[in-house]
């Protein structure tokens, strides 16, 4: 994490200091500021003009803001730039006597439990940790999902998850990912995406597309997505970015993956100059990656072919041997234990110029797993 650490007097410098050296042995990078009367003592940086506009900037640039001093000041220095837990940087409070650390924001979702806990361990004080599933000892499907990679479709359902989890109800989880570690107390596992709909009420799921379920609708699955999609594409020469995305989007919705599930977007080394496709990776801020035609014709398997395109860049299918190619290379990245040669989920779309389709990969999850494991 990137971190910055304030302090207010000659007494809070010194522990300013002394967290910043072992924040950093740590493996954090970590800026000492302190602001009082005369001047900073190296190497901690004089916050110049207000502490309100020093925070401002702090919780833009920083993945986590320590104060050391009284909590009431960082509140007062906080409170114009609280927008919600999704967004906020982790702000830890300790006293300049180090007797007590507060976990002020973010807790979860920023890492600011896990900072405090340290914080307090490094200085010798005790950790003040207030989240509901913390003091309960439950499971909280936030950490679950920051430390595994995972993106919460909803927020709204993850609330309810959580209430129900605190109300002590054991939620269904279904994962189309391996999870290793201890299966929480509060889930019960589901093998399959049958057995996951036999349960009625709010559900957990870790999946790159919907689970179809029976009339009635989805809206009792919490989805949690992980990013193991490769979208492999063609098109003609010349295709805007926008065109594009709406055939991608269309493509995915049908076959109901979550575009959340995007890893990389591939095709052929003839279309590396393709404007459209580069426009469109980086629009979705994954990257853009090609292949060669030896590369793409020593996949094994059946493709959707097409004598054009074979006929115009030596190759049957783009869009399938490039997704395929591409999920199969980033599984070969994975961790040793836990590589799976991607496979289709979706075959070539094609229409307005533009061919798409999808491969996914494995990817090991955690229970329990912590922050530098990742």
């Amino acid at each position: 994490m990137r971190l910055a650490v304030i302090s207010f007097t000659g007494r809070g410098g010194q522990l300013n200091r002394f967290l910043c050296e072992k924040l950093n042995i740590h493996g954090h990078r970590t800026d000492g500021f302190e602001k009082r009367a005369g001047k900073a003592e190296a190497p901690l940086q004089p916050v110049e003009g207000s502490l309100r506009e020093w925070t401002g900037r702090a919780f833009s640039e920083y993945d986590g803001l320590i104060f050391v001093g009284a909590c009431g000041i960082a509140v007062r220095s906080i409170a114009p730039f609280v927008k919600d837990k999704f967004q906020d940087p982790a702000v830890v409070v300790i006293d300049e006597g180090a007797k007590f650390c507060i976990s002020l924001l973010s807790g979860h979702v920023g890492c600011a439990n896990e900072l405090c806990s340290l914080v307090a361990g490094l200085a010798g004080a005790v950790p003040v940790i207030s989240t509901a599933t913390d003091v309960n000892g439950c499971f909280a499907v936030d950490v679950f999902a920051r430390k595994n990679g995972l993106e919460i479709l909803s927020r709204c359902l993850a609330k309810e998850l959580s209430a129900a989890v605190l109300e002590g109800k054991q939620i269904p989880f279904f994962s189309t990912q391996p999870v290793e570690g201890e299966l929480p107390k509060e889930l019960i596992l589901c093998e399959t995406e049958e057995e996951l709909r036999k349960h009625p009420g709010l559900k957990l799921a870790v999946s790159e597309r919907r689970i179809s379920v029976n009339s009635g609708g989805q809206e009792d699955i919490l989805y949690l997505i992980p990013r193991t999609v490769t979208a492999g594409m063609g098109c003609r020469r010349g295709t805007e970015e926008a065109v594009l995305l709406r055939k991608l989007k269309n493509a995915f919705s049908d076959a109901g993956i979550f575009l959340q599930a995007l890893e990389q977007v591939t095709t052929i080394e003839l279309k590396q100059d393709e404007k459209g496709l580069h426009d469109l990776a980086e629009g979705l801020g994954v990257p853009f990656v090609w292949y060669t035609r030896e590369q793409l014709l020593a996949l094994p398997g059946e493709f959707s072919g097409s004598a054009f395109v074979k006929e115009t860049v030596g190759i049957d299918c783009v869009c399938e041997r490039a997704a395929l190619k591409g999920s199969m290379e980033r599984a070969e990245k994975g961790e040793a234990d836990a590589r799976e040669e991607g496979r289709l989920i979706l075959n070539k779309q094609a229409g307005d110029g533009v061919t798409v389709a999808a491969a996914v990969r494995k990817t090991k999850l955690y229970f329990n797993r912590k922050e530098n494991e990742r």
